[in-house]
């Protein structure tokens, strides 16, 4: 690394010795001095005394021009000279200083080093700066993380107290938000204004790495993926207030060209795991940086804390690479699963963590409206009829839906069904917000307008058919259903657009086209009208962009609205023939299978977050009021109360600065309620510095050496004594260039 001087300044008596240069103009003077020679001669008395006038005139303004430009000399080599004047005693105390400390503890900043952690060094030049302040300064601590923590809020003069404040602050496993920390750096600004500490002025000192997953939004570069760009604005306008406020400097302490290898993400296939069937992990493995490092890597398969399988990956520098693994799980129930790569110098990200809830079988309500309306779709779940079957379809009729508690099935298939009472419609609401799947095939019993009014969408101004491409993660905020019901229209189809593939649920049928999706026959279907404002997306539509298949995100749950039947019972009055024969194309079993998986995946299994992000989930209507217990990765238990509104009872939790899986448990019963895998930011493995020549110039920036011991280097920044004397110098140097003009114009 190369390392540049942390101030200006010498720490020696050498530099007085430049004072004697002082002496320069006033021995020039001299030596240009005209000598005088007396020449009597009678005809010129009469102007002596005219002629001693002015020469008294231009002698004064030759000490004037004489005194600014020693004045010049003397003040430049005491502002360089400054340290050393420091040490002596020689300079006043300076200004009241409020130093704002602000250590990055993001997962970047547990890099090791020769001499430890970039975090353990950042604390020690932290110290050091505390150290090396003057009497009087006032300090306040706190980290940039997510979100970030004021350590030491309120200002004090104790340096003892404001160096135990820094060693208390702890290394997190997530990101370093800049823009919220500027926005805690500015409310602690405010609060030292407010303490009326009486400070001159204030200087913010982060300690940090300088990546350019955190500092980006500085250099004014477009985002990274993954980074709001309204973020990005928004700490660059912190920035800009906030450097009108105080001195903002930048300590870097990071390694420039430093690699890494991370398990970046951790999926397994399958949205209804059982213990039927071995479970499909597929994982991705990313080198960031290293040239020179293996391109070999061995990546393990952790279950319930036991190593279970282990896979090689082959990446090269900034390359990924995915791992597959196959795993039986035996015993039903909730499961930890985990993929790990070999450690490096930092640790935290490599391994990924899962919560897997695995049952025995996965059971699915079907609901006919008719007597066989539900027995294709049933026949597609479980082709086999066996009763160990890894599916479990049970039929009822839309009579018995009261009776049933929709919470024992993973998902919930309406076939035909003609309408729901208010209360049936409240009931599937609340199954799928908290975590439920519902799929609606149509057909010719359907109330549309009953649908509507009941769960339909919230109106809005303006009503849409164009097909959306689907979006993960929006949610619609309206009503259940992700469309209103129209009018059913008799046009045949023998041709149906899946929209490029980009929907899940046809997703698997790229490359596939003799599956037979794209040529199911359709002859008669309700047109599903999506409110303009509107997150639901079209999976499949005709030719002429009616949308066939729409689904929405409701609360933690899926929602699916298929436009026509998933039987053979609807007839179409024009024709008398079927609405459609989907039930009998080869497509119907693996369509299906995918509006299962999709639908069951929204809240089917335990939700992942990255660190930093709050974690929450469905509880038990016997714990709504009451506390549940939750488990943390590093081994502490904390308390969460159960609210209860809208009909359900949920849990929260946001303290998730450890990445891991948090179980959530109550005393008084033997399994766990729920579970949740919180993990790393893939951004923060990425450790590419920002340019420092792309920064800010106000933004003052120290190279620091790897190690805190040594020469201790000048941390505190000049007082303004120092800066005083070299305003000053400048000053003098203008004013001494218009008198010498004015001076020469007037003599001449």
């Amino acid at each position: 690394m190369n390392h540049l001087p942390l101030a200006f300044g010498f720490a020696n008596l050498a530099i007085l010795g430049w004072l004697g240069a002082a002496a320069a103009p006033i021995l020039i003077h001299l030596w240009m001095k005209r000598v005088r020679k007396e020449t009597r001669w009678a005809a010129v008395r009469f102007l002596q005394a005219a002629i001693k006038r002015h020469a008294r005139r231009l002698q004064l303004q030759q000490w004037i021009l004489l005194a600014i430009r020693t004045a010049i000399i003397l003040l430049v080599v005491l502002a360089a000279a400054k340290p050393t004047l420091d040490s002596l005693g020689l300079v006043g105390p300076g200004v009241r200083t409020h130093r704002l400390l602000v250590l990055d503890a993001s997962l970047s900043m547990g890099l090791e080093t020769d001499d430890g952690r970039l975090i353990t060094h950042a604390k020690r030049l932290a110290e050091r700066l505390i150290d090396q302040s003057r009497p009087g300064d006032v300090y306040s601590v706190c980290t940039l993380a997510a979100p970030p923590r004021a350590v030491l809020a309120q200002p004090t003069s104790d340096s003892s107290r404001a160096k135990q404040s820094v060693q208390q602050v702890k290394l997190t496993e997530g990101t370093a938000d800049l823009g919220r920390g500027l926005t805690l750096v500015r409310q602690l600004l405010t609060n030292a204004e407010a303490a009326a500490t009486k400070v001159d002025r204030h200087e913010v000192t982060f300690f940090t790495d300088l990546t350019a997953t955190t500092w980006g939004p500085l250099t004014g570069d477009t985002p990274p993926d993954g980074v709001d760009a309204s973020d990005s604005a928004e700490a660059a306008k912190l920035y800009s207030q906030l450097v009108e406020d105080a001195v903002l400097t930048v300590v870097d302490v990071g390694q420039p060209d430093a690699g890494n290898a991370a398990v970046v993400g951790i999926a397994i296939e399958s949205a209804t795991p059982t213990t039927q069937q071995p479970l499909a992990i597929r994982a991705r493995v990313a080198r960031f940086g290293e040239a020179d490092a293996d391109a070999d890597a061995l990546v393990d398969l952790v279950v319930d804390g036991v190593t279970v399988a282990s896979a090689p990956a082959r990446f090269g520098p900034d390359e990924t690479a995915s791992v597959s693994f196959t795993h039986p799980i035996r015993l039903p129930g909730l499961h930890t699963l985990s993929v790990r790569v070999a450690e490096d110098r930092l640790v935290a990200d490599n391994q990924r963590w899962l919560a897997c809830q695995v049952d025995e079988h996965v059971r699915v309500l079907c609901v006919e409206g008719r007597r066989g309306a539900a027995m294709y779709v049933a026949g597609a779940l479980n082709p086999s009829g066996q009763a160990d079957a890894a599916i479990q379809p049970e039929v009822v009729s839309d009579a018995e839906l009261a009776s049933i508690d929709l919470n024992d099935f993973r998902c919930v298939f309406f076939c035909n069904v003609a309408q729901l009472s208010r209360s049936e419609a409240d009931r599937v609401a609340s199954y799928v917000r908290g975590g439920g799947g519902a799929v609606f095939f149509l057909g010719d019993r359907v109330d549309p307008d009953r649908y509507n009014d009941l769960l339909g969408p919230s109106e809005s101004a303006g009503r849409s058919l164009t097909p959306v491409l689907f979006q993960p993660g929006q949610e619609d905020n309206g009503g259940l259903l992700p469309a209103e019901i129209g009018a059913p229209v008799s046009s045949p189809q023998f041709r149906l657009d899946p929209l490029e593939y980009a929907h899940p649920i046809v997703a698997p049928f790229r490359g596939r086209e003799r599956a037979g999706l794209i040529t199911t026959p359709i002859s008669r279907y309700y047109q599903l009208v999506l409110p303009e404002q509107t997150s639901s997306q079209t999976a499949l539509a005709t030719p002429s962009g009616d949308p066939l298949v729409v689904s929405s995100e409701h609360g933690r749950g899926r929602v699916v609205l298929v436009a026509t039947d998933g039987s053979l019972t609807s007839v179409d009055p024009a024709t008398g023939e079927p609405w459609t024969v989907m039930p009998a194309w080869p497509s119907f079993l693996p369509i299906v299978r995918e509006l299962l998986s999709f639908a069951s995946a929204g809240g089917g299994g335990p939700p992942s977050v990255t660190v930093g992000q709050p974690i929450s989930g469905a509880a038990p209507e016997w714990a709504a009021g009451g506390e549940l217990t939750i488990l943390r990765p590093d081994g502490e238990e904390e308390s969460t109360l159960v609210h209860s509104g809208g009909g359900e009872a949920t849990w929260a939790y946001d303290r998730t600065n450890r990445a891991g899986v948090y179980r959530v448990e109550s005393p008084d019963r033997p399994a766990p309620v729920g579970a949740a895998a919180v993990n790393p930011d893939p951004r923060e493995s990425n450790l590419t510095r920002v340019s420092t020549a792309s920064l800010p110039a106000e933004l003052r920036l120290r190279n620091t050496p790897a190690a805190a011991t040594g020469a201790s280097a000048d941390l505190a920044p000049a007082t303004g004594v120092h800066r005083g004397l070299l305003m000053a110098a400048l000053l003098l140097v203008l004013l001494e260039t218009f008198l010498a003009y004015w001076f020469g114009r007037s003599a001449a």
